[in-house]
């Protein structure tokens, strides 16, 4: 009789032990008494709702890559005058869509900050510093909130087809390839670094009026950087 009583009870426990094992199979999240479990979760899958917050205030496809401390040149408003450590972000431009201009403001555990973006082409990737000129403060992004959009109304270009333009040591040359004057001519440039464009900025150089087939010359301080690129250029037939 004892015998048949021992082989019930270890035939029980051997079906107890699998189910137990098999509890969290089903996908659900880790709760406080799942210490173990709650601890292997990768940090990204635990920031989840924050990424999503993140994304919600900027326009699709638009998207911030990082959030980081940027030391160096503050570029935003031309002067280049040293910083260290103020709030900067990495952002790509997944759409199709080229902006002219775009201004945000963001939220983190530890302040608010503001950032404004121009000639943010399709497929672009930008670093753009914030205005406050502050250090970063907290971990992630708890929110974002969209403050201007503005996308070009016509795709921009450097008509090489009736502009040439070159550069070097600080200045600028266009000449007008058509046999018909052009008025109100206008180049736009940024700075770049090995991650893409480097600041929200972008310089823009008047050259007035361009006579059929002849070449104006305009100085362009920032362009004495070699990093420097011209983006896109305007002008009135």
């Amino acid at each position: 009789m004892n015998q048949r009583l021992l082989f019930l009870l270890c035939l029980l426990l051997s079906l107890v032990i699998p189910l137990s094992a098999c509890a969290k199979t089903d996908g659900s999240a880790p709760t406080d008494g799942d210490p173990d479990v709650a601890a292997s979760v990768p940090a990204a899958e635990q920031s989840l709702p924050s990424e999503k917050a993140e994304q919600a205030g900027l326009p699709a496809g638009v998207t911030i890559e990082e959030l980081f401390s940027y030391s160096g040149a503050y570029v935003e408003d031309g002067s280049n005058v040293p910083c260290e450590n103020i709030c900067a972000v990495r952002l790509y431009n997944a759409s199709s869509t080229h902006y002219q201009y775009l201004r945000f403001s963001l939220q983190t555990s530890g302040g608010a900050y503001t950032f404004a973006a121009s000639t943010l082409f399709a497929g672009a990737r930008m670093t753009v510093l914030c205005e406050e000129k502050t250090p970063l403060e907290g971990n992630g992004i708890l929110a974002t909130e969209l403050l201007t959009s503005v996308p070009f109304a016509e795709p921009p270009s450097v008509h090489t087809d009736t502009l040439e333009i070159t550069y070097a040591d600080g200045f600028i040359n266009v000449r007008n390839l058509t046999e018909s004057p052009l008025s109100r001519v206008y180049v736009y440039y940024k700075d770049t670094d090995g991650n893409g464009y480097l600041g929200g900025i972008t310089y823009r150089v008047s050259f007035g009026e361009i006579p059929a087939g002849e070449t104006v010359q305009s100085a362009a301080a920032n362009m004495r950087r070699a990093t420097c690129r011209v983006v896109f250029a305007t002008y009135d037939g």
